[in-house]
């Protein structure tokens, strides 16, 4: 059996330090790229295969204490101050994200890409002042739309969600098609026949059309007597609403957006609810809580958003990708009384 290259072999073939080459063998992004290439380069001509066992083995002693790996921006199209506040969904992510990233041995700090006097170039010069490399984009708020350029080539960037609509960029996002999927078997379990969707034309451009396009694939497969036409209207009324129920006899909702107001349109208009009209959530959080529907779980979207910059950060990939990449997360349905019961096997239905 040949002799084991080790490290200090390829620091003196490469002319760096030892701990360098261990830096960019794990394509650390402290390493410049001139120099990982460099180290590269002699790892393979001198024949050195990576041992798994012996990371193993050094990830397991250093478990308990990573060491500072570097700092992550969080970049945001509103004032940190302000939203964050009443935002849950963003106070969930954040945190779920921060926690990870400290496992790593990452902080996270936030800039706001859209504050007054900033540009994308001064924000860019900032970053790298900073060493900064990894980025996560939140959701653009308060609607969705492009946010300023920034020199991309330099960072390893992941955005949260599709609001953002002016860059091929890596994605984590709620898995839509599946949570409304999820939702219509919930009401039709419980009885409902003829759930309808109530979607606004800035959510669906929000969401991609993945809410609108997984809710008319399944009305596609309905009988063509039994189809329901969405609601999809910039303003929304109460009359609107109530002409809508009506025409197209509907016995239970999805929502998207302003879920308490709808609520209390639809017992206004006489619904009893859930005994008539079933109400269900696409996405819960904050003052949603006493209404059934989605959990889009945020804590594994923050936590996924870290995750996946880091493995941007530690495999050396910056810039905008030619195929960007998505991380989808599966919501959990929730029970509240604004729905019905299960129906048991044995009961008649709708």
């Amino acid at each position: 059996m040949g002799q084991r290259i080790t490290l200090r072999d390829i620091a003196k073939v490469s002319g760096v330090h030892f701990t360098t080459v261990g830096l960019a063998l794990r394509k650390d992004p402290r390493v410049l790229p001139a120099t990982a290439a460099k180290v590269l380069a002699a790892a393979r001509a001198l024949g050195y295969t990576h041992d798994a066992m012996l990371s193993a083995l050094s990830a397991y002693r250093h478990r308990h204490s990573p060491r500072f790996a570097g700092v992550i921006g969080h970049i945001v199209t509103y004032d940190p101050k302000v939203t964050l506040k009443t935002n849950t969904r963003e106070r969930t992510m954040l945190a779920a994200a921060r926690t990870y990233a400290q496992s790593q041995g990452f902080s996270i700090e936030q800039f706001q890409i859209n504050a007054p006097g900033m540009t994308g170039e001064r924000l860019s010069k900032l970053l790298r002042a900073r060493g900064i490399q990894g980025l996560m984009l939140s959701p653009r708020l308060p609607g969705p739309g492009p946010i300023p350029d920034l020199e991309w080539e330099h960072f390893s960037v992941v955005a949260s969600g599709y609001s953002i609509t002016n860059l091929p960029v890596h994605r984590t996002c709620p898995h839509q098609a599946h949570n409304v999927q999820l939702c219509l078997q919930e009401l039709r379990r419980r009885g409902y026949r003829r759930p309808g969707l109530i979607l606004s034309p800035p959510v669906n451009v929000r969401t991609r059309s993945n809410i609108l396009g997984a809710y008319l694939a399944d009305q596609r497969a309905q009988p063509a007597r039994s189809r329901i036409d969405p609601l999809m209207e910039d303003k929304v009324t109460k009359s609107t609403l109530g002409r809508w129920l009506a025409a197209e006899r509907v016995d239970s909702v999805l929502l998207t957006d302003y879920p308490l107001e709808y609520q209390g349109w639809i017992r206004d208009l006489g619904y009893a609810v859930p005994e008539e009209m079933g109400i269900a959530l696409l996405s819960r959080s904050g003052e949603t809580d006493g209404i059934a529907g989605i959990d889009e779980q945020m804590e594994q979207l923050g936590e996924s958003n870290a995750r996946f910059v880091i493995s941007l950060l530690r495999h050396n990939e910056r810039g905008l990708p030619r195929f960007p990449r998505y991380t989808l997360v599966e919501g959990c349905w929730i029970d509240r009384p604004t729905v019905r019961p299960p129906v048991a096997a044995d009961e008649p239905k709708g």
